[in-house]
């Protein structure tokens, strides 16, 4: 059984909103009526459900102190969004957790192990940041050539798709980086590690491996 193709399936969206960007849909095929609607919004949640490729996940130093003083026992990348933490330190660790895009913490506490099942949803305290704003990812898939010999178009979405890195942190962290204009920001990771995380005080820990 022929498996499905993600990169055809990124070149549907792309195709889609190239064609008609004032009312970017998918259509069915002739005959049925089945379009799907909001391409462009489909394009950009398939970009970031888009797994990271290897080496291009860090964690900020910030975070991994955190992260280590809280005796998970497992790495931070294996963690996301809603996905529980249940901590296993002894030691009184300070927490700040954030609700929704609040810029100020919802709540404060000294965390420490108490009972089995003690926990909070990681997106509360850590954020995963893309280095390289999904903005500028979709800006360079909209622009290609999809008309191009299947092979090139293959090769040039590869080349987009790998300025895809992201950074594990705090919520706080990521509260004083969006005080960092993200619309100037390069494609370059490296580059915006050198300069707006810089800023913004954020220094990398580690890279996954």
């Amino acid at each position: 059984m022929e498996i499905t193709n993600s990169f055809e399936i990124l070149i549907s969206l792309i195709k889609a909103c190239q064609d008609k960007p004032e009312e970017p849909n998918v259509r069915g095929p002739n005959g049925y009526d089945s379009t799907l609607g909001g391409a462009h919004y489909l394009l950009g949640q398939c970009v970031r459900n888009l797994w990271t490729r290897e080496g291009h996940r860090c964690v900020s130093k910030k975070a991994h102190d955190l992260w280590e003083r809280l005796e998970v026992g497992k790495p931070i990348f294996d963690y996301w969004y809603q996905k529980p933490v249940y901590y296993r330190n002894t030691e009184p660790v300070h927490v700040k957790g954030y609700v929704g895009a609040k810029s100020t913490p919802d709540w404060e506490e000294d965390l420490r192990f108490t009972k089995k099942g003690d926990y909070f949803r990681f997106r509360q305290v850590f954020h995963i940041e893309h280095i390289v704003p999904i903005g500028i990812i979709l800006k360079e898939l909209l622009e290609l050539d999809i008309s191009k010999d299947k092979d090139e178009v293959y090769g040039e979405l590869n080349s987009i798709l790998d300025k895809i890195y992201v950074c594990y942190m705090t919520k706080e962290e990521d509260r004083c980086l969006n005080k960092v204009a993200k619309s100037n920001r390069s494609d370059d990771y490296s580059e915006v590690v050198k300069t707006d995380y810089l800023k913004a005080g954020i220094e990398i820990s580690e890279w996954d491996k």
